[in-house]
């Protein structure tokens, strides 16, 4: 079922791509963005993650080209149109999340007949929603769509995925890409990133989670998001290990004893591969007030053990369980972003009006 933003979104993407190309698309897709409610980079070390779809999103619409090998590019968002050959490699545009997309599905295609894109968003970038794997998503679904392709959800996380890893350079694991293309609106998803095993998990019933941006964006090809994956493959060699979600809590004295700041990276995947568990099962058992502890838990090792929050995201969650939230956090790759907050139905709006009052810079991004 499409919801009302889908719907106006992709209008939006239609009727963009008209205005710009002069003639309709031949096919539209929408894909949404994610917040993650538990389990941070633990994704690319093997570990469990909690996800959940947004109603803000990405489409993308697609039509014919004007020149065989050919693809061009616009978007709501930029004045500027950009036309690049099907071959090329990433420049560090926007379009390289689209031209790696459409490389991996329908390189042939755009060969012999060229292609044009337009792109809408409502997902604010460096916000930490997914806003590149959903654009990825989206150009999949519709380049499927268009060109008659197979379209499995699994297969286009991992196709996204090479998309990040391999032609833009973010060594990022599976999890937005997973949440984006498998995930189900409202449901969170249980993921094991090591065996892709999945399924739904249920969220509290008069209870909602708040996404709220801190005002600080991240990039994370500019941020210490490579290092920490480069730091967490030196504690697999310190420990004799494959993957750090090979260790539990009994291996942590010995994670202790390797140097710093190894060992707190090791101590994070393990002690948020076990909360993302017991998330799990709280919410498993509809306990919204164990979940919200476990929130605050996991953002603490994150500012901790992972050194990946900055000062107003860390002010922003404490404010929050100040205020009355069952729970909070910092979500996505870190290093500025949003935070995610749990409160009661009835309490959001005062909440919401209180927290944007004390911290001005901030604003309310999604209610699920």
């Amino acid at each position: 079922m499409h919801t009302s933003t889908e719907t106006d979104l992709n209008r939006t993407a239609s009727q963009g791509f008209e205005a710009r190309f002069g003639r309709v698309p031949a096919v539209v897709a929408f894909a949404p963005g994610r917040v993650n409610l538990m389990g941070e980079h633990t994704d690319y070390n093997g570990g469990y993650v909690l996800p959940m779809p947004l109603g803000l999103g990405v489409s993308v619409a697609l039509g014919p080209g004007d020149s065989p090998g050919d693809i061009r590019f616009a978007s709501a968002a930029f004045e500027a149109e950009e036309t690049r050959r099907v071959d090329e490699a990433a420049t560090g545009a926007w379009s390289d999340y689209v031209l790696g997309a459409l490389k991996a599905l329908v390189t042939s295609e755009i060969t012999e007949a060229g292609l044009c894109v337009f792109v809408a968003s409502n997902l604010p970038m460096g916000a930490g929603l997914s806003s590149s794997a959903a654009i990825e998503i989206g150009t999949l679904r519709a380049a499927a769509a268009m060109f008659s392709k197979p379209a499995d959800p699994v297969d286009f996380a991992l196709k996204a995925r090479a998309v990040e890893n391999d032609f833009v350079g973010m060594p990022c694991g599976i999890m937005d890409q997973f949440a984006v293309s498998v995930g189900a609106p409202g449901n969170a998803l249980f993921l094991d990133t090591r065996t892709l095993e999945y399924h739904p998990a249920p969220l509290p019933e008069g209870y909602s989670f708040l996404v709220i941006h801190s005002g600080v964006s991240h990039q994370l090809t500019d941020s210490g998001y490579a290092t920490r994956v480069a730091e967490c493959k030196a504690a697999c060699t310190a420990l004799g290990v494959e993957m750090l979600s090979d260790l539990d809590d009994d291996d942590l004295p010995r994670i202790d004893a390797i140097a710093e700041p190894l060992n707190r990276r090791a101590r994070h995947i393990v002690t948020d591969n076990r909360l993302t568990r017991d998330g799990l099962a709280v919410l498993e058992a509809g306990d919204a007030v164990a979940f919200g502890r476990l929130m605050v838990g996991s953002h603490a090792t994150e500012r901790d053990n992972y050194q990946i929050t900055v000062p107003e995201t860390d002010a922003l969650v404490a404010a929050a369980v100040a205020d009355g939230a069952l729970g909070a956090r910092q979500t996505g790759g870190g290093f500025g972003g949003a935070i995610v907050v749990l409160v009661a139905d009835e309490a959001v709006d005062g909440f919401s009006a209180r927290l944007a009052a004390a911290f001005p810079a901030t604003r309310l991004l999604a209610v699920t």
